[in-house]
């Protein structure tokens, strides 16, 4: 009854908006001649795929003439989907997922290169020229993710598929994911604001404000545009405290809170560019975002559930996010090379509290739970250097060199005090210890790398391409750890330094003007790094089950990839169908692996080989001017090569948050109300397949089931008219999902883990004004 409501209440409320915007647009549009109905529509109808251009090789292409696989999401992609996070876009791109525990806690997986351990992420992840994937350290917080950018302004989004090594760098093993902003203009005065309100099931409404404005400053030669945006959510995870006499319980006589998942967010950008001559432009450019989670996103499985998300927890736990990315980018043509430098300063601090009541009583056996809580800082100074120089040859031959500078400082602090009024102070074996846990890190990397790329085109339609890039990445870490948790104090210094090349060969054939056929192979890399050390007098015997040397842990060494692909990238009947589809083999050594210890510690370290093949397809068909029909599909089977030592991880295991299918599937139509509005309505599935969370068996937790999403919009959009609107419903039939099974900061229990769920639906309005 209440999704039948939801329905008709769109549908009515949907044509009352476009026949007010039918009126207004009457009074208020320009009565100047327009171009016709047909002309603009068929105009319209060839933007598609080969009209898009890109820069994944670092060169601006029309995305069907770029021998990778990738999906691309433009600003209007963007908007007529209700894109507002990184989860949003793993429901479009094939062999993408995404595991979140709420905005701000994400890890990328592409083609199933899935690893919870490491110093470095398994996919890259750049906002323009500026790498924001998360350093390691943030993994002891349990919010190793990477931030969600605003998708405001974003002129596109694009996701590469497979190692891009050469270009990118060490941590782009499975793929690439690149937010490109939108850059000043300096030839007209231009802007939006735009305004959302709706209203989540199971929890209350959410609004979100944002204003882009672009000002030519001096004619032809210098541009200022600005974006600012604020974002409220309200939750829909209620919270209870727990039982005292039983810490899988709620206490049956507190009171609950309700919505504590709340989520604020606000943030501005801001990009100069000035041009000094018609072949020189410098662009400085700033980011700051704040973000505030009234709590994680999850709920505890026991006593919750996916049909009762609750959480069962006595400390507060806010977590606050602050980032700032300040850019400067030259470009200088000279005659048929252009010049690029990026300099860029990347500063996240993340401050948060985690509920550890449930751990001490598990492992101390208190009489009663108490509530304690652990506290964690996480500061992180990046810094990056790029230069490089693409050619733009009349001839066969084309390159793209360049040098690569990146400095990473990042300390770290976690604490578990004893609370004040705590009852077991000086209790057997809490008096022994001045705190329950303290520990510190302070870590550095630093990586230097020359890369270069080069293509001929050995015929008319056939072009071969080769790349190479060579790093070494020094790192050093100082480690401390005290309390009773530690087992006393503890200190570890280590450092490493890893080198070595990843090449890169590929072979292109433009069939004919509209058909392209490539392939390539590939290797990838990611860095060893510094462990997190389990005590000796805490986990030694279990430890040393694992046939684990002295140095494997307090380091680990780095993994590497051999990536195999074919693929296809077609247009059919006059650019009104689209079929892009490609095959991989990926061969994965070394990898790097977590162990979750029943002492309440985790390690990493290298163990044996994956392997993952499988393949994407998309399509996109018009088959009239008002008709927009999509689909993509992603396939990919990701296993173990051996048996984990020391663990449940058997050879033949699915690699953790990997499902086998992906796909998604659109339809659009859009058709003039008048000349100056153009009305659209739009539904949208996808569907994640199941996955395992951990290798266990035995664990009520190891796996997560499949579960599908589908979303409608329907509204206007402005041709010549300053005004848009839309209607939309999220989730349309409130499914539910787990999304993460993050892993705790203090420790994780056997019998109750935090389980990460999707939003249930959401319906809401969003309107706009455009000058």
């Amino acid at each position: 009854m209440g999704f039948r409501f939801s329905i008709m209440l769109l549908g009515t409320c949907a044509t009352g908006a476009l026949t007010i915007a039918s009126a207004v647009t009457a009074q208020t549009a320009s009565p100047a001649p327009v171009e016709t109905a047909d002309s603009a529509d068929n105009a319209a109808l060839t933007e598609n795929n080969n009209d898009i251009i890109v820069t994944a090789q670092k060169r601006s292409e029309t995305v069907q003439r770029v021998p990778l696989s990738m999906t691309v999401l433009t600003q209007g992609d963007l908007e007529r989907r209700g894109v507002q996070s990184l989860y949003d876009v793993s429901r479009i791109a094939p062999s993408l997922a995404v595991v979140s525990s709420g905005p701000g806690e994400n890890n990328l997986i592409i083609r199933g290169i899935s690893s919870i351990a490491g110093s470095a992420a398994t996919v890259g992840y750049y906002l323009d020229d500026t790498p924001i994937a998360a350093s390691g350290n943030a993994a002891l917080l349990s919010t190793r993710g990477v931030i969600d950018p605003s998708a405001l302004d974003v002129a596109r989004i694009e996701v590469l598929r497979g190692p891009q090594g050469t270009l990118y760098g060490s941590s782009s093993m499975g793929g690439t994911v690149r937010y490109i902003s939108n850059q000043p203009n300096v030839d007209k005065v231009e802007g939006r604001v735009r305004a959302d309100l709706s209203h989540t099931t199971h929890g209350g409404f959410n609004w979100n404000l944002n204003g882009v404005i672009n000002l030519p400053v001096v004619e032809d030669r210098v541009a200022l545009r600005v974006a600012a945006y604020v974002r409220r959510d309200d939750g829909y995870i209620d919270r209870y405290t727990i039982d005292p006499n039983n810490y899988l319980a709620a206490d049956p006589t507190a009171k609950k809170q309700d919505n504590v998942n709340t989520y604020k967010t606000y943030g501005v950008r801001a990009a100069l560019l000035i041009k000094p001559t018609d072949t020189l432009t410098i662009t400085p450019s700033f980011l700051y975002q704040y973000s505030r989670l009234g709590t994680p996103f999850t709920f505890d499985a026991v006593p919750g559930s996916l049909k009762n998300p609750i959480q069962t927890r006595d400390v507060d736990e806010t977590n606050t996010q602050k980032s700032w990315i300040a850019n400067l980018t030259i470009k200088q043509e000279l005659g048929p090379v252009e010049i690029t430098s990026s300099s860029s300063y990347y500063h996240r601090d993340v401050s948060l509290i985690d509920d550890s009541s449930k751990v001490v009583n598990y492992f101390f056996a208190t009489p009663t739970v108490e509530p304690v809580a652990m506290y964690g800082t996480y500061r992180n100074k990046e810094f990056t250097q790029e230069l490089r120089a693409a050619t733009n040859f009349n001839g066969p031959f084309q390159l793209i060199a360049g040098g690569f500078y990146h400095n990473v400082t990042a300390p770290l602090v976690s604490e578990i005090p004893f609370p004040g009024n705590f009852k077991y102070r000086n209790n057997v074996p809490f008096s022994s210890f001045q705190t329950i846990y303290a520990g510190t890190r302070n870590a550095t990397l630093k990586e230097y790398a020359a890369f270069g790329e080069a293509s001929y085109k050995l015929t008319d339609t056939l072009t071969a391409r080769a790349g190479l890039r060579v790093f070494q990445v020094n790192q050093t870490f100082l480690q401390t750890g005290d309390g009773l948790f530690n087992g006393g104090f503890s200190s570890v210094y280590n450092k490493s330094r890893d080198h070595g090349a990843t090449p890169k060969f590929s072979v292109q054939w433009q069939v004919t003007p509209d058909k392209m056929l490539y392939a390539t192979a590939s290797k990838g890399y990611r860095p060893g790094g510094p462990n997190n050390p389990a005590p000796a007098n805490v986990c030694g015997a279990e430890v040393a089950k694992l046939g684990l040397g002295a140095g494997q842990l307090t380091a680990y060494g780095p993994d590497n990839l051999w990536n195999y692909e074919i693929g296809a990238k077609t247009s059919w009947l006059d650019h009104r169908l689209t079929i892009n589809g490609s095959a991989f083999y990926i061969d994965w050594a070394k990898v790097q692996q977590q162990i979750v210890l029943q002492c309440g510690f985790n390690i990493t370290a290298n163990f044996g080989n994956a392997v993952s093949k499988g393949g994407e397809l998309e399509v996109e068909f018009r088959p009239t001017r008002q008709i927009t029909l999509g689909g993509g599909f992603g396939y990919t089977d990701a296993t173990l090569s051996n048996d984990v030592p020391g663990t449940a991880a058997k050879k033949g295991d699915q690699l953790q948050n990997t499902p086998k299918w992906t796909a998604n599937a659109s339809a659009e139509y859009h058709d003039r109300i008048n000349d100056a509005v153009k009305g659209f309505a739009r539904l949208d599935y996808s569907y994640i397949g199941p996955a395992d969370f951990l290798y266990d068996r035995t664990s009520p937790f190891r796996r997560r089931q499949g579960f599908s999403v589908i979303n409608a919009r329907i509204g206007i959009d402005p041709v010549d008219g300053p005004w848009e609107a839309s209607l939309y419903i999220n989730n349309m039939f409130d499914k539910q999902g787990a999304t993460d099974l993050p892993v705790a900061i203090s420790a994780d229990l056997p019998t109750t883990r935090r389980v990460a769920l999707n939003q249930p639906r959401t319906v809401g309005v969003a309107l706009g004004y455009r000058f």
